[in-house]
């Protein structure tokens, strides 16, 4: 056992002890891609059938400005009443090069059946091919698409959540930062997990993983890399949240975090920091967990726990009885 699994929760290190190190700082990013994709594809075969209780409809979202349009995947209950629903914006993870919103589907089908809310996951552009800021152009595209579509689907304009994973929780923060700057359109709350939030790495935690099997220092600066490739100067908030000077006026926000992450940190730091600018913020930091654990090993006792709490999250931020 490795120094690394030494630190985690027994039943997190069993998996992933077999993982293969996909992430090595020295592979190219899309053979990163290719390596991932095939993971996932074996990781999906193990998960159980579409629940027939959830209906799923692929349709694209006209984009900003001269941006194309967006592809989404809307899931919603089958039995559904024609009263307008809340509304959980989806965006998954990836380190911005990889990726596809159907890679969470078992965790949206599980939001729509416990919370009743229609989500909505979003397959944004990706890095290297499409650096900042296509990726959270094509989020805030779909944002506003939702904000009107009340003629077509029974969406609750008033009632509209943002969510991520990893980088999807980075794209989820600078949406709630960019829909407050541009007036709109208003989110009710923001649902972080294990967010990807500082370009900078300088916290401690930035420099504590290197094994290549999970989300490690030398393949997150490579991926911020590709992210921020278009961009001179100072990067802007709306790419990297941590470097966002006010934190006000901003909703709700639920912040999970992963102790030997090495986003730990900052994910921290930004959640202590909404709370000091007066945005209501619950932190919680579970023990002996890596980046994404909770998906690879959910038969762990602390993903069972992280995966309960989630739903119990967004079943109250969405004002789900």
């Amino acid at each position: 056992m490795s120094a690394y699994e030494d630190r985690l929760d027994p039943e997190v290190a069993m998996a992933l002890q077999p993982m293969p190190p996909v992430f090595s700082p020295d592979t190219d990013l899309l053979e990163i891609r290719r390596a991932v994709e095939q993971l996932f594809a074996a990781h999906a075969e193990q998960l159980p059938p579409p629940n027939p209780a959830v209906i799923r409809e692929d349709c694209s979202v006209p984009g900003s400005d001269d941006n194309p349009a967006v592809p989404v995947r809307i899931y919603q209950a089958a039995h559904r009443t024609s009263r307008a629903a809340p509304v959980l914006l989806w965006i998954h993870g990836g380190g911005f090069f990889l990726g596809r919103g159907v890679d969470d589907e078992t965790f949206c089908e599980q939001v729509v059946l416990e919370t009743g809310a229609m989500v909505v996951s979003v397959d944004y552009r990706l890095a290297p091919e499409h650096p900042f800021p296509a990726a959270l152009e094509d989020c805030y595209a779909v944002l506003r698409w939702l904000n009107t579509a009340g003629d077509v689907y029974p969406v609750d304009p008033t009632r509209i959540a943002v969510g991520g994973v990893s980088a999807g929780g980075n794209l989820a923060a600078a949406l709630a930062l960019l829909a407050r700057d541009r007036g709109g359109p208003a989110l009710c709350y923001q649902f972080l997990l294990i967010p990807v939030l500082d370009d900078r790495h300088e916290t401690p935690s930035s420099y504590e993983v290197t094994d290549a099997r999970v989300w490690n220092r030398g393949v997150s600066l490579r991926a911020w890399a590709a992210y921020l490739a278009n961009l001179t100067g100072e990067v802007p908030p709306y790419a990297a949240p941590a470097r966002a000077a006010d934190l006000s006026r901003l909703p709700p926000a639920y912040v999970y975090v992963e102790a030997q992450d090495l986003l730990r940190d900052e994910d921290i730091i930004y959640a202590a920091r909404l709370m000091q600018a007066g945005v209501v913020t619950e932190l919680h930091v579970y023990p002996g967990t890596f980046h994404g654990s909770y998906a690879f090993a959910p038969q762990a006792a602390v993903s069972q726990r992280a995966a309960h709490e989630h739903l119990t999250m967004l079943r109250r931020a969405l004002s789900v009885n």
